[in-house]
């Protein structure tokens, strides 16, 4: 505050410092002014002295006598007050002042010599000039000359004294106001240069104080102050605390969660990682900031997710990575990552979740499944063929007990066989290894393909079949597209009444084409229709069905769809039937 009054009060001393300055300079003009006024009324007196004498000496020898008086008494009349010098201030000017009384004796040694030579003239003497004036004569010229002179040397001394006051009180002004001004830019350079020192230091720490925010470090007490920049330090020091209570709750989150939360920069390097690293990886938190995720995943595919995260960072998608990390102790573990590019931090954010156990399963589930190809699959095969010939008669003809047990066990191989071949789709589906003979096709023709192989099961459970009458193009598999409807056929001849129908349409649906199969069964609740496309789920049989489901059949519909871009779906309500469908692109030629 002191520093900011520091101007005003320098202005004030300055200003004041000035008026009184120009006050005695415009006073001292005031003295030359009145000085001149003096000498010239002096002068003027002395001319009218000197004509008025020049004009007494020519009367005293004017033979006129009442020419002679009337001059005498004009003379008289003129120099008889001292108010013919006028209206003249003599205070201060004790040199003007004894040259004011020096003209006033003057004066009255020349009115005596004038009342001397009225009492001569009214007398009748002819010559008034004689001896007896000249004394007085003498004394008044003596003193007319010395008063000249003086006058003079005054006037000399003025005319000398004048333009070196003038140039003296000028300088005065001049110096004053360049001092003023140099003292004025002085404390100016000076308040600036603290206000600056002080400023840039203040801001320097509040960019201290930033940096020490943004590392997560420990801030330095406020600033003292009331100002706008000890305000923003106190803010800066509010957001800290504030922050660091955000940063636990988020550590505590990171450190606890089952699956490793990390960011990488572009450049895959980590920037940030939980504390879960340490226990599924055996690298601690600063073993893994700074260093490239690549550095910790197995040889053969680092470059393979080098090339997928440059993407997902292109795509601005969330992506799913699978990678073989290599662990602290040298063992392997499989990880699915979950990353998402910000485009604002420049990072990848990563959840990586432990899938380890999930591939032993996977890797088991392939062992399974390659046992149920070729161990299971070619056993079955072969007592099917037995026993479809021993109930053919090749082997003799059988008693009627035995051939119904042989029809039944033939039944039950069928169906086991079904069930292996339905896992065995399913596995491919899964696993993307199912590869498709796309071609244009004839919808019409794949659903006739489907009603002739499910004839037989329909007039067994006294069903009839309705073809489509329209038809429409695909490209499609031809034989997998068969087994979808034959699926979906053969699920609303499970559930449909005896004498009931099961209807099979081709629709069209804007640019696309659907199969829809309807049935007169039950329907099925909405609670039911969510699982119905899931694995070993379906819907509830009926006690009269001859045929028993495994729960695979519209999976395995789904999963056929799925690779064909296509879509399938179910509309149904209780005790009005069913209707499944599918929907794909239609072909045009």
């Amino acid at each position: 505050m002191l520093i900011v009054l520091l101007p005003l009060l320098f202005g004030i001393v300055f200003a004041a410092n000035l008026t009184q300055q120009l006050v005695s300079t415009a006073s001292q003009f005031e003295r030359l002014k009145q000085s001149q006024e003096v000498l010239l009324k002096l002068n003027n007196m002395i001319i009218t002295i000197a004509r008025s004498g020049l004009l007494f000496s020519s009367l005293l020898y004017t033979p006129q006598t009442e020419s002679r008086l009337k001059a005498a008494q004009n003379i008289e009349k003129f120099f008889l007050h001292p108010g013919y010098l006028g209206d003249v201030k003599l205070d201060g000017f004790s040199e003007f002042k004894e040259l004011f009384a020096d003209a006033e004796a003057a004066r009255t040694l020349f009115m005596k010599m004038i009342a001397d030579s009225k009492r001569s003239t009214v007398i009748g003497t002819n010559v008034v000039y004689t001896n007896a004036y000249k004394p007085e004569a003498v004394m008044s010229v003596l003193t007319f000359n010395s008063l000249v002179d003086r006058i003079k040397a005054a006037t000399v001394r003025l005319d000398n004294e004048e333009p070196a006051a003038i140039k003296n009180m000028f300088m005065q002004v001049v110096l004053l106001l360049i001092v003023g001004f140099a003292i004025s830019c002085a404390l100016s350079f000076l308040i600036a240069y603290i206000f600056t020192v002080d400023i840039v230091r203040r801001l320097a720490t509040i960019s201290g104080n930033a940096l020490l925010v943004a590392a997560d470090k420990e801030l330095p007490p406020p600033l003292v102050g009331t100002d706008e920049i000890a305000e923003l330090d106190r803010t800066l020091h509010k957001t800290d605390l504030q922050l660091k209570a955000f940063r636990k709750k988020e550590r505590a989150i990171l450190n606890n969660t089952a699956d490793v939360v990390a960011s990488l920069d572009r450049r895959l390097r980590f920037s940030l990682v939980g504390e879960s690293a340490s226990r599924l990886w055996g690298y601690s938190t600063d073993d893994l900031l700074g260093r490239s995720l690549l550095t910790i995943l197995s040889e053969h595919s680092a470059s393979r997710v080098a090339e997928e995260f440059e993407s997902i960072a292109k795509s601005d998608a969330i992506e799913e990575v699978a990678t073989i990390v290599k662990c602290c102790d040298g063992s392997l573990k499989d990880f699915l990552w979950t990353v998402n590019w910000s485009a604002d931090g420049q990072e990848f954010v990563c959840v990586a979740h432990d899938i380890t156990e999930l591939r032993k399963i996977e890797r088991l589930k392939q062992a399974f499944f390659s046992m149920v190809s070729h161990d299971l699959r070619t056993p079955l095969a072969s007592v099917n063929i037995n026993i479809s010939n021993m109930t053919s008669g090749v082997c003799g003809p059988l008693p009627e007990g035995g051939a119904r047990l042989l029809s039944s066990a033939s039944s039950n191989m069928q169906r086991l066989t079904s069930l292996v071949n339905d896992l065995l789709d399913l596995d491919k589906l899964d696993s993307e290894r199912l590869i498709l003979d796309v071609e244009c096709i004839s919808l019409r023709d794949v659903c006739e393909a489907s009603i002739e192989a499910l004839e037989s099961m329909a007039s067994s459970a006294g069903v009839e079949l309705v073809a489509p009458h329209s038809d429409a193009a695909v490209m499609a598999d031809e034989r997998r597209l068969v087994q979808v409807v034959t699926n979906l056929i053969s699920n609303a001849i499970k559930f449909s009444p005896r004498d009931g129908k099961v209807r099979v349409e081709i629709l069209r649906k804007g640019d696309q084409v659907e199969i829809a199969v309807s049935d007169q069964g039950p329907g099925i609740s909405i609670e039911s229709q969510a699982g119905l496309f899931e694995k070993y789920k379906q819907g509830p049989s009926p006690a009269s069905s001859i045929v028993k489901g495994t729960g695979l059949g519209l999976a395995i519909v789904k999963s056929i769809m799925k690779a064909h871009d296509g879509e399938v779906g179910v509309e149904s309500e209780m005790g009005k039937g069913s209707t499944f469908w599918i929907r794909m692109k239609e072909f045009v030629d």
